[in-house]
Order: C-alpha cells, then structure tokens, then sequence
C-alpha cells in the first residue's frame, strides 16, 4: 500500500505542469463580485480583468513583504501591458485602514490599477490566510495559477509562468525575447 501511495506521488509530480491546469473542464472560474475603487466607486470584477491575462496581487499596508513585491509586480505591468498582460493590487485593508493605501501607492510609484476589497469578501473566495496572494487569471474569467507569500526570487517563477501564458520564451543564453505560437 504504502508503494503505491509513493508510485502515485512521483506520478503526480512527472506528470504535473508548475500548477497551470491543461484541462478547462477543471479550472475555476475568478469570483465576479463588485469591489471599489480608490474613489470609492464600485466595479465588478469581470470588469477590471477586462478580457486580459491579469495577475491578481492581493495585499495590505500592514504587510511588508507586499510592500516588497509591489516593485517587481509594476515592472511585470509596465513590462508586458502592450502584451494584453495586467496587474490589479487588491488591498484587503479594512475601512479603518484603507485610507492608508492611497499613500503606499504613492509612495511605491504604482503604475497599475488598485482596488478596495473592505470586507475581504473577494479575498476570502479563496481560502487564503497569507498574504501577498496572487492570482493569475486567464482572459476568459480562469484561474490559471495560485501562488502566497513572496521571498525574492518569487517574482522569477511569476514571470516565468506569465510569458508562458502571453506565449512568450526568453531565450536565456542571448537574452533575446521571441514570440512562439501559444498551442491553446
């Protein structure tokens, strides 16, 4: 029994793809739930994915280490937003510290988009206690990838995974980017 349980885990492991589900039938669907803007407006959640690849980062101000990957997240944006590619920060801050975010966007030079999530009713869609939590999602509304936390070198895989799904390879030995046909 217990050589089977191991045969089925090294299976899994040769067999899996950096976590990027193959078969759609299996993926789920980005929660469509209205949230705020900086001005306090509300939108929908489909609206601000706006038919792109989108990295959903949440966050908060009280977090150091999103504070520290925001300036990789904004070269990712300003990198490949000509690429149908965005970023969208999420602050999960609650009423009383929302007031914060406007000035740590500021102050970390934001170029993407930042929205309000008060009630954390979007964030706790996915079961998560950490922060930052990121989330890539398809064009279509899918989720494609899920990763939380961030050590440096976290920012490496992120881009990695990204150019993979704008059908993107970086050839390492010239450091020249090519476009390659994206078999989807």
């Amino acid at each position: 029994m217990k050589k089977a349980l191991i045969i089925l885990y090294l299976v899994a492991i040769v067999f899996g793809d950096a976590g990027i589900e193959s078969d759609k039938s299996v993926r789920k669907s980005f929660p469509n739930l209205r949230i705020k803007n900086l001005k306090n407006r509300q939108i929908t959640t489909e609206a601000i994915l706006d038919s792109q690849l989108t990295l959903v980062n949440f966050w908060a101000t009280f977090c150091v280490p999103c504070r520290k990957e925001m300036k990789h997240l904004n070269h990712l944006h300003n990198a490949y937003m000509d690429s149908s590619f965005q970023v969208v920060g999420i602050s999960i801050d609650d009423s009383r510290t929302a007031r914060r975010v406007s000035s740590v966007v500021k102050s970390q030079k934001l170029d993407y988009p930042i929205y309000l999530d008060t009630e954390q009713k979007l964030y706790k869609q996915f079961n998560s206690s950490a922060m930052p939590f990121s989330v890539l999602v398809s064009p279509n509304g899918y989720i494609l990838w899920e990763h939380t936390g961030y050590i440096p070198g976290d920012e490496e895989e992120m881009e990695e995974i990204i150019l993979k799904e704008l059908g993107i390879a970086i050839k390492t030995d010239s450091l020249q980017i090519d476009t390659i046909q994206n078999e989807k």
